[in-house]
């Protein structure tokens, strides 16, 4: 196991963890598989859980934890925790050498450790990171390998055309469910985001609340293709809009505009939710594809 991690540093990516999978709330918590996963051992864990029990994001349960609703709306700054902690400095480097071609195919942890001027702990954590979101694997021994990404404009732009495609559609599935629970909670985690005075937000903290947005509400559609090909999408784009997410001047508008798509959702005004997708996702395409 590694040094363990600061820890509201800590509880926040056990947060993020709860949102990224979209646990409901109830959901048992193993503090031996969260050790596992984040590489600490079980006391920071614990530690780590009982401050997120504090900002009820998490509630205490026979022998253990267990999930609550309000893990989309605890930010790092309520925790306690660094808003760019070394970890995600890293991991945002090396995200945009990948992107940027300046890194090799393959690489051992000894040059990437010798490349970053970081420790082998810390270097380890942050690639497992990647790896969880597809874009390096492990190999045989301490290598690892790079997975390519987008290269083309065609590409990115074929992807904007499938989401503006899709992602109105799935709302005016005839199987669409609306998940109150969750729309709520990220109506209030993109309330929280366009209300905020803080303006040194992390680019992956913007994106990732965005894509939780978009991932839930197709996922009310109920249409396994429709859901899993929106998650492998954003597999591909994320590393793209890491960078275009913060440097686009009108982000707080397109959280805005979550806000209010969620409000017609939870109104039951489905067309209108639907055009107005359609116009976020058109609007966001262009912003980007200007800065490609």
């Amino acid at each position: 196991m590694t040094a363990s991690l600061h820890i509201p540093t800590l509880a926040h990516r056990i947060a993020e963890y709860i949102r990224a999978e979209q646990l409901p709330p109830g959901t048992r918590l193993s503090g031996r598989k969260l050790a596992a996963r984040f590489r600490v051992s079980r006391s920071p864990i614990e530690r780590a859980l009982q401050l997120l029990e504090q900002h009820r994001v998490v509630t205490a349960s026979a022998g253990g934890y267990a999930t609550c609703a309000a893990a989309a709306t605890v930010s790092p700054q309520d925790l306690g925790a660094e808003r760019e902690s070394e970890d995600e400095r890293l991991y945002l480097r090396i995200a945009e050498d990948h992107t940027t071609g300046r890194l090799p195919e393959r690489a051992s942890e000894n040059e990437l450790i010798r490349r970053y001027g970081v420790s082998r702990a810390t270097i380890v954590r942050v690639l497992l990171r990647t790896a969880a979101e597809g874009w390096t694997e492990r190999l045989p021994g301490r290598g690892w390998t790079f997975v390519p990404l987008l290269t083309s404009e065609l590409t990115y732009e074929q992807i904007c055309r499938y989401r503006i495609v899709v992602e109105p559609a799935a709302i005016l599935e005839p199987t669409f469910v609306l998940n109150r629970r969750a729309i709520e909670a990220c109506y209030a985690e993109q309330v929280g985001l366009f209300e905020s005075t803080d303006s040194h937000l992390s680019p992956v903290e913007v994106f990732e609340s965005g894509s939780r947005f978009h991932q839930v509400v197709l996922d009310c559609s109920q249409n396994p293709f429709f859901i899993n090909g929106l998650a492998q999408v954003n597999k591909v784009r994320r590393l793209v809009e890491y960078g275009k997410t913060l440097a686009s001047r009108n982000w707080l508008e397109r959280c805005r505009e979550h806000a209010r798509i969620a409000e017609l959702l939870l109104n039951g005004a489905r067309e209108e939710a639907s055009e107005l997708m359609r116009r976020h996702l058109e609007e966001g395409a262009r912003e980007k594809s200007i800065s490609l």
